[in-house]
C-alpha cells in the first residue's frame, strides 16, 4: 500500500477520491469499507433464509443465479415497500454521538480511573503481577518475552520437514494464568495491600470489628 502511488497511480487517484468507501444511502455516516460490506451484507444473506447454505447448494451455476438475481431482488422489495407505504430509515445523528452514549463513555472512563488509582499498575516493583488479583509469578512466567520465543520458534523450524516438525513444550510463551494453581505444600504469593482492601470492603457489612477478622479473603 505504501508503493501504490507510484505502482498503481490510477487506484490510488481513486481511492483518494473517495471510491474505496461504500455507500448504501446518502447518509453521512453511511459510509463502509469493502470488506465490511462484503461481510455484513453479502455473507449475511448468504447464510440467512433464502440464501445458498439453505437448501440450494453451493455449486457454481447456483451460486451464479443467486449473485445475478440480487439486483432484481433488491428492486422488487423497494417496490413492496412503496406498495406498503412502508419505508425504513434513520436519522442522520451517529448512534455513537448520542448524549447517552457519552454519558455512558463518562462513566465508564471514571470506573477505569478508580482502578487504576486503586490498582497502580506502574509501581517499581520488577515481578509479574496480576493487577486485579494481586497473584505474582514465578521465574516460570516468560510472557514478556514473547516476541523473542516466536523469534527462536521460528528459527528452529528453518530446513525442518513441516509434517516431521513438533513444537518442544519448553519454547513457549507462559502467561501468569496458566501457571497459577492451588497447592497445600506451596505458598501463593499475594499483594497484601489487595487483602487488606478486600478486608475492609468485606468489614463494611459487619456490625463489629472483632467479627470482620474471622472474614476469610
Amino acid at each position: 500500500m505504501e508503493g501504490l502511488p507510484t505502482s498503481h497511480p490510477e487506484v490510488y487517484q481513486k481511492f483518494s477520491e473517495g471510491f474505496h468507501v461504500i455507500r448504501r444511502s446518502d447518509r453521512y455516516w453511511a459510509g463502509l469499507s469493502t470488506d465490511l460490506v462484503i461481510e455484513q451484507v453479502l455473507m449475511r444473506s448468504m447464510k440467512t433464509s433464502g440464501g445458498l447454505t439453505h437448501g440450494r447448494g453451493m455449486d457454481e451455476i447456483q451460486r451464479l443465479v443467486w449473485t445475478l438475481s440480487l439486483p432484481s431482488c433488491a428492486e422488487i422489495k423497494f417496490t413492496m415497500q412503496e406498495l406498503a407505504g412502508i419505508r425504513y430509515g434513520t436519522s442522520d445523528q451517529h448512534q455513537e454521538a448520542t448524549s447517552a452514549r457519552k454519558e455512558r463513555d463518562v462513566r465508564d472512563t471514571w470506573k477505569l480511573v478508580a482502578f487504576l488509582q486503586t490498582y497502580d499498575p506502574f509501581t517499581e516493583d520488577p515481578s509479574i503481577h496480576s493487577i486485579s488479583s494481586g497473584v505474582t509469578g514465578d521465574k516460570k512466567v516468560n510472557v514478556d518475552k514473547a516476541n523473542s520465543i516466536g523469534e527462536t520458534i521460528i528459527a528452529s523450524m528453518v530446513g525442518k520437514n513441516v509434517h516431521e516438525y513438533t513444537f518442544k513444550r519448553k519454547d513457549q510463551a507462559i502467561t501468569l494464568g496458566s501457571k497459577v494453581s492451588l497447592s497445600k505444600d506451596e505458598a501463593v504469593e499475594t499483594d497484601p495491600q489487595l487483602l487488606f482492601q478486600r478486608l475492609c470492603v468485606l468489614s463494611t457489612n459487619e456490625p463489629s470489628l472483632s467479627s470482620s477478622k474471622n472474614i476469610p479473603v
